[in-house]
């Protein structure tokens, strides 16, 4: 048994500390045989008066502890929502320090889109613009999206919603051109601000075109014939390939075929080296191609008229082909 100390030791009222209840126990078994004195009583009784004072002692302790933190110095390093070098006045209450550390302020976020990112010159210019508000830790005060208010504010949770817009592109375009579109969102605190862009481009074409109403010709050896082909690549015909916007004619082409036809590729004049493309066949290049329309006024499929360069193979082409334009 673990005697851990003892009190009036010597006197009448002499009592010993035991450590745990069952040694404390152990003291007191059923009285038979009369075997218990009244040192055990009092050993009892102090044992438990002093587990009951260190308990108390504690509960003193921890009530007394600050509630408050005291430290003036510069934090060293961030943590939580605290960021390195912040004071805190002297004192700063415990319900603030925890809220800084576990809930650091978070601003809010604004995010901008639409369906359409890229049009073909003449395309609609109507946009409707996808607008959403995240609140965070402050409660928004303002939108505002392409330069329109959203009332309603302040907003107590995240927003969002649709704004009709307009989109432009000058007549005389270059090989693309964009227009911006821009949103706010401000919690009193800061501002977060997202853009859209929406790009117009021509497109380029990429196909075959059927000669065989005049005869089949090979422009390697006859050149000559090259304003007689123009007259059959149409913009009806052109506009009847492949096609893809872009503001580039480079492009590579996999396993194109003309199945008996010659190959056709048309893109805008106004696209760097329209008038000088290198052509590259299964990986050598290739110079059997002749410019058949060339600064060529081509309406488009939204009627709008631009210029284009139409590039036609010398002969017809009767199996799959590996090109790169450049």
């Amino acid at each position: 048994m673990s005697l851990l100390y003892s009190y009036g030791t010597g006197s009448s009222a002499s009592s010993d500390r035991y450590s745990t209840i069952d040694e404390l126990l152990s003291q007191m078994p059923d009285n038979t045989g009369n075997l218990i004195v009244a040192q055990d009583i009092r050993d009892s009784v102090f044992t438990l008066w002093e587990m009951i004072s260190e308990v108390d002692a504690t509960a003193t302790s921890a009530a007394s502890a600050s509630a408050f933190f005291q430290n003036d110095d510069p934090v060293p390093v961030t943590v939580g929502g605290i960021d390195a070098g912040t004071t805190f006045p002297t004192p700063t209450d415990m319900q603030t320090m925890w809220d800084l550390l576990l809930y650091p302020y978070i601003g809010p976020s604004a995010n901008l889109s639409s369906s359409s990112s890229t049009r073909q010159y003449g395309d609609s210019l109507g946009l409707t613009l996808n607008w959403s508000a995240t609140k965070n830790s402050n409660d928004i005060t303002s939108i505002v999206v392409d330069s329109s208010t959203i009332f309603g504010a302040p907003f107590t949770t995240s927003q969002s919603g649709t704004q009709l817009a307009t989109g432009t592109h000058s007549v005389t375009p270059g090989a693309s051109e964009t227009n911006s579109y821009s949103m706010t969102v401000d919690d009193g605190t800061s501002t977060d601000t997202d853009t859209h862009t929406l790009t117009w481009r021509n497109n380029i074409y990429w196909g075959t075109v059927d000669l065989s109403s005049i005869g089949n010709p090979n422009l390697t050896t006859d050149p000559s014939q090259a304003n007689t082909v123009a007259s059959i690549c149409t913009d009806s015909v052109i506009k009847s390939n492949n096609k893809q916007l872009s503001s580039s004619k480079s492009k590579t082409y996999n396993g194109i075929n003309g199945a008996g036809d010659y190959l056709l590729f048309a893109w805008p004049s106004n696209v760097s080296g329209a008038t000088s493309p290198q052509f590259t066949v299964n990986g050598l290049p290739n110079t059997a191609f002749t410019r058949v329309r060339t600064n060529s006024s081509f309406v488009n499929e939204f009627g709008f008229t631009d210029e284009y360069e139409v590039w036609v193979s010398n002969t017809p082409q009767n199996s799959p082909l590996n090109i790169v334009v450049s």
